[in-house]
């Protein structure tokens, strides 16, 4: 396979991790405890900022209706569209079309890859679907954030959803809907913002590097599906950087905002998860459908893709695991702290049981106690009380119990 397979691509994250910032959460437990039970309590409860209710009313509305409607949140102001027409001789590149007659779909000789950043114009999205001959479902799956990943297969063209999943150090996961559309010498890519998911394909293309230039369209979605899952794996190594600093403040001082960021943690690795299982079904659909539309000597790819997919989840069981233990070990340390202190207190209320005892008996108000005449009995009781001090703590220590 000419594209090798990298598990992290330091140049695609906007922002390098972080730890400090970490740091400055596990100093901050409020802030943390704040957030996190808003998150776990599902105050939050949305999908992209709109909370479930919404979407759900939105969708019955559109249904009702029997219109097409953008369910999602608006991430880009003005849509703006890219054309790439390619073979292995030239490759030109158009921007803001908004004349889709350009994309001659009945000319053998030319590729065509479309791409839109914002998905929000209805009526864009639309123009473009009767330009191409989308079925009205396709549409509607395409400005439907909601969407889970899937593979549609119809008479003239794949339909392809999937999520793109980044974590940018110690940040909230990002994530994004995209939309695919192949067609026999066409490809039509969604994006709800502009990202730099696909700029090394871009310049392969204006460069003739590669195979981009020489394969079927077929080949080029493969490798955009191949840079949507390279965040997979970077959301992973940025998760498993965070999982060792926790697991630090867990082993030296566990924190109940430590065990908030713990559950935080699990919620992450439990979407990109989520995420990954219907994109492996999808890929496992297309090898087994075997689809025209995926050509023999590229079916190859997909096969990669489908086992990159199975190391992902993998790696995404691994972290998940490793978060199950810290939440144990969260719970033992815990314990084991809180025993310590037990152990400590106990140690001083047993030292001074014959202290208080002793002190009880000459605190008695008798008239006739002997010791009380004494000259130096002050001193005499003085001595015995610290010599039962200092011989319990001899002791102690003697047996390891201090």
């Amino acid at each position: 396979m000419e594209e090798k397979k990298k598990s992290f691509k330091p140049e695609k994250i906007l922002e390098p991790f972080k730890p400090e910032k970490l740091l400055h959460a596990l100093k901050n437990p409020d802030e943390v405890l704040l957030k996190s039970l808003r998150s776990l309590s599902g105050i939050t409860g949305t999908i992209t900022g709109i909370s479930f209710n919404a979407y759900s009313k939105l969708k019955s509305e559109a249904k009702g209706k029997s219109e097409l409607t953008f369910i999602g949140q608006k991430k880009v102001e003005e849509v703006k569209l890219q054309l790439f027409t390619y073979n292995s001789d030239h490759c030109t590149e158009t921007e803001n079309i908004r004349d889709f007659d350009l994309i001659n779909i009945a000319d053998p000789t030319n590729n065509y890859w479309l791409n839109l950043h914002g998905i929000h114009d209805v009526d864009l999205v639309e123009n473009i679907g009767k330009a191409l001959c989308f079925e009205r479902l396709t549409v509607r799956q395409v400005i439907d954030t909601t969407q889970r990943p899937k593979v549609d297969d119809y008479d003239d063209y794949i339909y392809f959803s999937i999520k793109s999943i980044l974590k940018v150090g110690s940040e909230e996961l990002k994530v994004e809907q995209l939309s695919f559309v192949l067609g026999k010498n066409y490809v039509v890519s969604f994006q709800e913002e502009e990202g730099d998911h696909f700029d090394h394909i871009r310049n392969k293309m204006r460069e003739d590097l590669g195979l981009v230039r020489k394969r079927e369209c077929d080949f080029l979605l493969s490798q955009l599906l191949d840079a949507i899952l390279d965040n997979y794996f970077e959301s992973m190594d940025s998760l498993n950087h965070e999982v060792a600093l926790i697991e630090k403040e867990t082993l030296s001082d566990p924190k109940q905002s430590t065990l908030l960021l713990i559950e935080k943690n699990k919620k992450d690795v439990d979407k990109i998860k989520k995420a990954l299982s219907p994109f492996k079904e999808a890929l496992t659909n297309i090898l087994k459908d075997r689809t025209h539309f995926i050509t023999k000597r590229n079916r190859k790819y997909f096969r990669d893709l489908k086992n990159s997919c199975t190391n992902a989840i993998e790696e995404a069981n691994s972290t998940q695991r490793a978060l199950e233990s810290l939440t144990n070990i969260y719970f033992s340390a815990l314990s084991q702290k809180m025993n310590e202190t037990m152990k400590v207190l106990t140690t001083v209320a047993t030292i001074f049981i014959p202290l208080t005892f002793i002190a009880g008996i000459y605190g008695m108000n008798f008239e006739f106690m002997p010791e009380l005449k004494w000259r130096y009995g002050y001193f005499i009781i003085w001595g015995i009380m610290l010599g039962v001090l200092l011989g319990m703590v001899f002791y102690f220590k003697k047996k390891k119990w201090l």
